[in-house]
């Protein structure tokens, strides 16, 4: 017998024994199941397309001039091509498990959720039904232990009682076994969920290279623009204004070779764009004076190679601290002609690099300049030559500069 509580003639059917509300699942298994459909046919002709696309940018198909625009393109864009292609190809096959799932889960819910509504109002009525027949009862017999008089029979609840359990336990039948299908469910929604999210992050993850791809792409363009400034500042430009530019120059060479093999490395670049970042960061121009800086020495000509590539921060640091040292006294050793320390400066290196930092603004402008534009500018770009080797060096370097950036420019506006 089951105790006629208030909870059954409430118009909310209590939660099951899972703790969860009665009610059908959401979501159309068909719709999924064709978008899943559809992901996968997609995948599948990524897959494809980046086969396709492999094989013009290593060269298998496709030969001559006409193919190289494509050969370019196709090996910027096949790697990820095929990376999304493994993205979706899992992704298809997790939505159309969990659209099986959904499927049976809602057949297997569906007529509990209609049968649980359905028998629920019948249990309310026979709730109410039993309740008025237990107070007229109880009614009777307060009257009977109190000496009232009263005629008829005695009420009786049996019936009303015997109705309510038969409507209770009809209603169990729905309400209790709802839990269990919604549970499978349930764990085939998290399997999708996490199915999804491990393709997605985890399945085919980024590389580093990949991930750092944003700030590299950035960092090239930046270097680009700077490299275009640095050029005219050197065309126009005369004093250590024009020398910081040389010091930035090789400095942005430098950067930008290491942000188009990080390119290569992610996919993304290609072995011309290295090679003209390499070849641009050679001083052809200043290789003409090897001899001038080889020294005696167990490895002269190694140390020569270190000096002509650091010349440009040589020149700098020198001018700047002969600047510098005209301004505060006793701020530098002074030094020797072969090296020796002939009077100690007083000053520690933090000194130095505050003052270094303070005097910079009017070391850059003094002796400002103009190169006057047409054959000196060019003369200046040239890296102002004075003999016909150092000409031709000079000229390398600008070739390689001037083609770096038009490529550059093309690809960017392209």
């Amino acid at each position: 017998m089951t105790e006629n509580s208030y909870i059954y003639s409430q118009a909310d059917m209590p939660h099951t024994p899972g703790r969860r509300e009665v009610r059908e699942i959401d979501g159309d298994p068909d719709a999924i199941a064709a978008h899943a459909a559809d992901i996968a046919a997609l995948g599948e002709k990524m897959a494809r397309a980046a086969r396709t696309l492999e094989l013009f940018a290593d060269g298998t198909v496709g030969k001559g001039e006409s193919f190289e625009a494509i050969r370019e393109q196709a090996k910027e864009v096949h790697s990820d091509l095929s990376t999304a292609a493994k993205r979706y190809l899992p992704s298809g096959e997790t939505l159309a498990a969990y659209s099986n799932k959904l499927r049976t889960a809602q057949g297997e819910t569906g007529w509990r959720v209609s049968g649980a509504e359905r028998t629920w109002e019948e249990v309310r009525a026979a709730s109410q039904v039993l309740g008025e027949a237990s107070g007229a009862k109880r009614e009777w017999e307060w009257n009977e232990s109190h000496d009232v008089e009263q005629t008829g029979t005695a009420p009786t609840d049996h019936a009303e009682q015997g109705a309510f359990d038969a409507a209770v336990e009809n209603w169990e039948y729905y309400w209790g076994s709802y839990d269990a299908p919604v549970e499978t469910w349930e764990s085939a929604y998290e399997t999708a969920c996490s199915g999804l999210e491990k393709v997605n992050a985890d399945g085919v993850s980024d590389s580093f290279w990949d991930n750092s791809m944003p700030f590299v792409e950035a960092m090239l363009t930046v270097l680009l623009y700077v490299g275009i400034a640095l050029m005219v500042v050197a065309f126009f430009v005369t004093g250590p204004l024009a020398l910081l530019a040389g010091v930035l120059a090789a400095v942005a060479g430098v950067l930008s070779l290491l942000g188009e093999i990080a390119k290569l490395n992610a996919g993304r670049g290609d072995w011309t764009s290295v090679a003209l970042a390499a070849i641009g960061i050679i001083p052809f121009g200043k290789l003409a004076k090897f001899a001038s800086f080889v020294n005696p020495g167990k490895f002269p000509k190694v140390a020569a190679v270190f000096r002509i590539a650091g010349d440009d921060f040589a020149q700098y640091g020198s001018k700047l601290d002969e600047f510098v040292g005209g301004k505060v006294k006793n701020l530098f050793d002074v030094v020797g002609k072969n090296g020796e320390i002939l009077v100690r400066s007083p000053h520690g290196l933090n000194s130095q690099n505050l003052m270094r930092m303070l005097y910079t603004p009017k070391f850059l402008v003094q002796n400002f300049g103009w190169t006057g534009g047409g054959r000196a500018g060019w003369e200046a770009l040239l890296g102002n030559p004075a003999t016909t080797a150092e000409a031709f060096g000079g000229g390398v370097d600008l070739y390689v500069k001037v083609v770096s950036t038009l490529k550059d420019l093309k690809e960017k506006f392209d």
